[in-house]
């Protein structure tokens, strides 16, 4: 077994009882150093600084937390060049838990049991975007990354009280669904330019645009099924401005047979590598269920391997 550092975020999944689990991952042999986050943006502190100090060949972080937990150590630890990737080892306990389903990794309790059993580091796909406009970062994600309604869904929920009622009865996860009702009417159409590899396409009036690295989004909606993360590819989801009865038969679809994707108003990209998608209306944006602010977005997106500690 290797040598955990643990990075937990208490916070995550709030009023979900998590403590049963933490105290059982406490009780893990090889347990080096544990810390818990503070405040918003410590646990990308926190990787940069294992990042930077670890030396322990037989090192791994281990990430206590949800979605966004594990973006903001993903991108703490890449923050920082090393000759050799610290792997990632990953227990659920936030709200949406995407990245698990995408991973099969099964509730936290699940989790847990496959952790004690991992004897070896897998290589799973993650993305990796060049934000151009409005200000120019670099960000890398396991989920996804979405401009428009999608980003809509994480803010208003995120904003409502209705995800911390359903918590409560580990629920959390319909929150998205339900809210998503709501924010198809503060939608407004934008345009879409892809420029990928040799191909060009405008689309002048879309709802949402999602960069996919995995099926699921929105707390584990199947989004696009054939997504794999051991394929090392993202791709493109565009749905265009649809009418009320056509989104909510989208949904309906969406969450019966993934036969949305047969609608003529959906359309899939797979990327290549440097591919360019512009946004050219104001809009706000996601990464891995964690705002991304709003802009007219330029994004020129990649794949790439990193090593997680699951099996």
């Amino acid at each position: 077994m290797p040598n955990f550092y643990v990075i937990h975020n208490s916070y995550a999944g709030k009023d979900r009882n998590n403590t049963n689990i933490v105290n059982d991952i406490r009780k893990l042999h090889h347990i080096i150093n544990w810390f818990d986050t503070e405040y918003v943006g410590h646990a990308t502190y926190l990787a940069k600084n294992l990042a930077k100090t670890l030396v322990d060949s037989d090192a791994v972080v281990l990430v206590i937390g949800g979605d966004g937990t594990l973006n903001d150590v993903l991108n703490g630890l890449l923050a920082v060049e090393r000759q050799t990737a610290l792997p990632i080892a990953y227990i659920p306990t936030g709200t949406g838990n995407d990245f698990a389903r995408g991973a099969s990794l099964g509730s936290a309790s699940d989790a847990l049991f496959r952790l004690k059993h991992t004897n070896q580091v897998k290589n799973l796909s993650i993305g990796k975007i060049i934000v151009e406009s409005p200000h120019q970062t670099t960000r890398y994600f396991v989920n996804s990354v979405g401009v428009g309604f999608d980003a809509n869904v994480v803010i208003m929920t995120e904003q409502s009280n209705l995800k911390k009622m359903l918590n409560k009865f580990n629920l959390g996860s319909y929150a998205y669904l339900l809210t998503a009702i709501t924010a198809f009417f503060n939608q407004n159409a934008f345009q879409l330019t892809l420029t990928n590899g040799e191909k060009y396409k405008h689309i002048p009036e879309i709802m949402l645009a999602t960069i996919v690295n995995h099926p699921f989004f929105g707390g584990g909606i199947p989004i696009l099924p054939s997504a794999d993360l051991s394929k090392f590819e993202l791709e493109l989801l565009v749905i265009e401005k649809v009418s009320f009865f056509g989104f909510l038969k989208l949904l309906f679809d969406l969450k019966r047979n993934s036969s949305h994707l047969n609608h003529k108003k959906v359309h899939r990209y797979m990327l290549a590598k440097g591919a360019q998608i512009h946004i050219h209306d104001i809009q706000p944006g996601q990464i891995d269920g964690e705002t991304l602010g709003n802009g007219s977005f330029v994004l020129t997106t990649t794949c790439q391997s990193y090593p997680f500690w699951i099996n």
